[in-house]
């Protein structure tokens, strides 16, 4: 059982299962053989459990359901992962299936969607799931704005496609279903140049704070080596001649003249220099941390402290807008 298990690593899957003395063995080692089961028949080391992010242990949690249970389909916030979409780590919590045939016991929490509600189905590694955007439009209809504007944004990124075409997508697909407003606030804002949630999530606080939305992967030439090109995630040309960059902490973004990406052996040293360089061309360097979104209040305080100005009719037209007041 060990090779398969080793196996599996390999493969990148979970073990699965429907062998009842290959069951009762891997349990009798759950918890003291380095050996987990994160979802019932699924198996898999714990060490390997403990080093997974969130999504990475999603991704596998629902490609082994798909194994052990061929007939089952996702849709939703685990459609979305599969199909690449930026799903935010807080969301990954009960799975979202489609009911078509399978009996699953209410108690498990399950999302359940009726197999008409879903439409044609389709494969994504393997796994059933809802068409890219049926999965897209279920995601806005549901997700609280500055998650939805991670899984808006990828999706634009990932398909070219513009925020006037989600929002026309969604009148056409969506238009008198519960969330609909709210899925148009977020695709109204949605831009494919965020490259990633954690700066979807920092301009969705931008925007419902009242803030100007910045410039998206501004690009300027490193004062001391024109060979190298910065681009940073947030650019503000505020009304007074200021300019402010925006960097989300935990990304070296050092790139090539020819484009190809560079390793840095002390990201922490490479970091601090970008940033030296950045404010020899004469602007503001704003570091952000994923951890402020938690304090909404002091990362107010801390826009304003940089100088960027605060709109409180802007706060309150996204209000508006959300709210429905």
């Amino acid at each position: 059982m060990l090779a398969r298990l080793t196996e599996a690593a390999e493969q990148g899957v979970l073990l699965v299962t429907h062998d009842n003395a290959e069951l009762m063995w891997l349990r009798r080692h759950v918890g003291t053989d380095d050996i987990a089961e994160p979802e019932s028949h699924l198996f898999c080391f714990q060490h390997e459990w403990d080093a997974s992010t969130p999504p990475e242990r999603a991704r596998l949690t629902i490609k082994g359901l798909a194994e052990f249970y061929p007939d089952w389909a996702f849709w939703g916030y685990d459609a979305a992962l599969l199909w690449g979409l930026e799903v935010p780590n807080d969301l990954l919590g009960p799975r979202y299936l489609v009911k078509t045939g399978c009996s699953v016991a209410l108690s498990t929490g399950y999302r359940l969607l009726r197999p008409q509600a879903a439409g044609a189905l389709e494969r994504v590694d393997g796994v059933r799931v809802t068409p890219f955007w049926r999965t897209v439009e279920d995601c806005l209809l549901r997700a609280p704005f500055s998650y939805g504007l991670a899984i808006a944004d990828s999706a634009l990124r990932a398909k070219g496609m513009s925020r006037n075409d989600l929002c026309e997508r969604l009148q056409a697909d969506c238009e008198g279903r519960r969330g609909y407003r709210r899925a148009q606030v977020i695709a109204s804002h949605a831009d494919g140049l965020s490259e990633n949630g954690g700066e979807s999530r920092f301009r969705a606080f931008f925007i419902a704070y009242g803030f100007p939305v910045p410039e998206l992967q501004g690009e300027f030439r490193d004062p001391l080596d024109s060979s190298q090109v910065f681009r940073v995630d947030y650019f503000w040309r505020l009304e007074d001649g200021t300019c402010v960059i925006g960097e989300l902490d935990g990304k070296g973004k050092y790139t090539l003249q020819n484009g190809e990406g560079r390793e840095s052996v002390d990201p922490f040293v490479a970091e601090r220099q970008r940033e030296s360089h950045l404010t020899m061309l004469g602007h503001k360097v704003l570091r952000f941390t994923f951890d402020e979104l938690k304090n909404p209040g002091k990362l107010v305080e801390k826009m304003g402290l940089a100088g960027i100005p605060q709109r409180v009719d802007l706060a309150e037209e996204w209000k508006r807008q959300w709210y429905g007041r």
